[in-house]
């Protein structure tokens, strides 16, 4: 089963990156970037920016298609679950200090990705403009409510 493409918002400003932690399955509890399902119509940088708005309030302008990652998720045992296209768009921080609202139990700006986050995203924070968009892909274990990036085939860098 194949599941809707994604779209995380990057917002960069002094303070590091905006990022909110999910009040919604999967992964409650976990820090990660804004973002969620593009929706029928909408771009990826365009989407990006709706969910960044929805989760904390804070509107941006312009963007930057930064990157393109193909997920394959997989259980504990290693079978197959489904796989995912994330889109990461990268925006200019607004200012003004983001507010928790849609499936978001807490938002903040941190030059690390705030304990715990999920591995994916802290590793799609690191991603620089250069060469942009940068084309990912990513092996992915799902374990409880935590995701484990297996493999890793593009920038930052290896994992582990």
């Amino acid at each position: 089963m194949g599941w809707s493409p994604i779209a995380l918002a990057l917002v960069r400003g002094p303070e590091g990156c905006v990022w909110i932690e999910r009040g919604r399955p999967p992964s409650v509890g976990r820090w990660a970037l804004p973002g969620g399902r593009i929706e029928a119509g909408e771009g990826p940088v365009e989407a990006a920016r709706r969910e960044l708005a929805e989760e904390t309030g804070l509107i941006v302008e312009g963007g930057l298609h930064l990157a393109v990652l193909e997920e394959s998720f997989e259980d504990a045992a290693g079978a197959w679950l489904y796989d995912v296209t994330v889109h990461v768009a990268l925006f200019a921080d607004p200012g003004g200090e983001p507010i928790a609202g849609d499936g978001v139990t807490a938002s903040r700006r941190s030059p690390t990705p705030p304990a715990p986050a999920l591995e994916p995203d802290a590793l799609l924070a690191r991603l620089e403009p250069a060469d942009a968009p940068h084309a990912l892909a990513a092996r992915i274990r799902v374990e409880g409510d935590d995701l484990r990036v297996l493999a890793w085939d593009g920038p930052p860098g290896p994992v582990g």
